[in-house]
């Protein structure tokens, strides 16, 4: 019988592809994003901040929608530092990569900083315990940080 779910979930979720094997499309989830720290590159640094998060994937749509307590990015050729908070928004160019926007309201941080490029987007989705586990690196232009959080249905 275990086998036979297994093939069975394969089936189904392979069929979808990695990006599109997920929660049921519209749903807004609730969960955390665990604490990282970038791989820094020419000495600028990064992180994100363990915290509350929010995660809505828009169907056949290529946005997702995450939010985040607090990220710093810090660059090397740049004495500031950039504190993204909020809301985010996910374009897929591909199943797996694309380019996030973090809110540029009350901050102006150049575009390299406000819409950088991720990559490495994974996703699983468990229907029985409703846990939707999404995975992906943001590359800034001195710093790649890794994101994992951990959604559950209310």
């Amino acid at each position: 019988m275990r086998v036979c779910l297994f093939v069975v979930a394969a089936l189904v979720l392979g069929s979808l592809g990695p990006a599109r094997a997920q929660a049921p499309p519209d749903q807004l989830l609730g969960g955390e994003v665990k604490l990282a720290v970038g791989a820094v590159q020419f000495g600028g640094s990064c992180y994100v901040n363990r915290g509350n998060s929010q995660f809505q994937r828009n169907g056949a749509s290529p946005k997702a929608v995450i939010s985040f307590d607090e990220i710093v990015d810090s660059g090397s050729g740049d004495s500031r530092k950039w504190e993204l908070r909020g809301q985010a928004v996910l374009t897929f160019t591909t199943a797996t990569s694309g380019n996030i926007l973090f809110s540029r309201e009350n901050m102006l941080p150049p575009l390299t900083v406000s819409n950088p490029s991720f990559q490495n987007y994974a996703q699983t989705y468990n229907p029985v315990s409703q846990r939707l586990v999404v995975n992906f690196s943001i590359v800034f232009p001195d710093c790649t940080l890794p994101v994992f959080a951990v959604f559950e249905a209310a």
